[in-house]
């Protein structure tokens, strides 16, 4: 009987996903391994105290903020009955391991299964250097929604994306950085319909994550800042010190310089091959230095888990320059039988 090629499409692509993704469930076993062992806050009752204050609406900003830090791990530990830093490990873990699988799915649009393992390699990879002895929670759902944020971006795909702007701008602010990723890859010409156009899609599409944003820090309002908005003077002395100080023998304590490890050479990768890049990621990579400016003004640059949100950037455009013969154009649909 002769198989429908249709369903030996989706076939492949599940059979692709599962074999990949019993690696990355394992990757991300170790992920969170690692976390756990840097984290001694964990488990000395930090963590169940901050999560109490937390539930109380009582803790501090920007903490305070994002909701699905602390309601997704409550609705764990009522449900499952788990208890707080069981329901966090499991938080971590499920959106460690979903960022793994989506980010393979992510880079097939561009490359091939192979390419696209060694890209999720990579980023469990780096993962390590981003594991502090901090409760930034918010962080491993960040990435997964960042991450599809870019794809539905790409993929002019308006549902899926005003769904993932009201998630992600539940849980973290640096999801504001999409919308002017959106304006980028949507630019047409500089006539006036044309930007008319452009603004009136992206403000229409954005508007969900500014409003969320905009009335969580509203009411969060009157809760002290967990760290001062001005972090410029001591991210750059801290920078300068170490350059002038360097040692290449204990580069591993030169976390403010952590910025340049957490890719490395992928930063210069990146860029090297810039003309022949897919023009989503030439459009996208415009973010980059601004996203990089306004954490090293606003945050602590030795938390170089800020840079993660950038991988779903980063990586594929240093994988186009390491794979120049995979990185397509346009790739069709993995389930897509007619190449269209």
């Amino acid at each position: 009987m002769r198989r429908d090629p249709s369903n030996l499409d989706k076939q492949i692509e599940v059979k692709e996903l599962f074999l990949f993704g019993l690696v990355y469930f394992s990757l991300s076993l170790i992920s969170l391994r690692d976390k756990l062992l840097l984290t001694s806050a964990w488990f000395d009752g930090t963590l169940a105290s901050n999560h109490a204050l937390l539930m109380q609406f009582n803790y501090t900003n920007n903490e305070q903020s994002r909701l699905l830090q602390f309601l997704i791990p409550e609705l764990f530990h009522r449900l499952l009955g788990l208890g707080i830093e069981d329901a966090y490990i499991l938080q971590r873990w499920l959106f460690i391991f979903l960022a793994f699988v989506f980010f393979h799915v992510y880079l097939r649009k561009w490359f091939s299964p192979v390419a696209s393992f060694a890209g999720v390699l990579f980023l469990a990879a780096v993962l390590p250097l981003a594991n502090l002895n901090d409760l930034q929670e918010s962080a491993p759902l960040l990435l997964l929604t960042f991450l599809a944020g870019l794809a539905a971006i790409r993929d002019d795909n308006a549902p899926a994306l005003i769904a993932i702007f009201v998630i992600g701008g539940l849980n973290n602010e640096t999801m504001l950085a999409l919308p002017l990723v959106y304006l980028l890859y949507n630019y047409k010409s500089s006539r006036i319909s044309d930007l008319l156009t452009l603004f009136r899609n992206t403000a229409v599409t954005s508007l969900p994550l500014i409003i969320i944003v905009g009335i969580i820090r509203f009411i969060n309002q009157d809760h002290p800042a967990l760290v001062d908005l001005w972090q410029l003077p001591d991210n750059l002395n801290g920078i300068l010190r170490q350059l002038y100080n360097l040692d290449l023998l204990h580069l591993h304590r030169a976390d403010f310089l952590y910025l340049c490890f957490i890719f490395g050479v992928f930063w210069i990768y990146a860029f090297i091959g810039y003309r022949e890049l897919p023009l989503f990621l030439k459009r996208t990579s415009l973010v980059v230095p601004l996203f990089i400016l306004v954490h090293v003004v606003a945050g602590y640059i030795t938390e170089v888990r800020l840079m993660l949100p950038l991988s779903g950037i980063i990586i594929p455009m240093a994988l186009c320059f390491l794979f120049p013969s995979e990185c397509q154009q346009e790739l069709p649909k993995i389930t897509n039988s007619t190449g269209e």
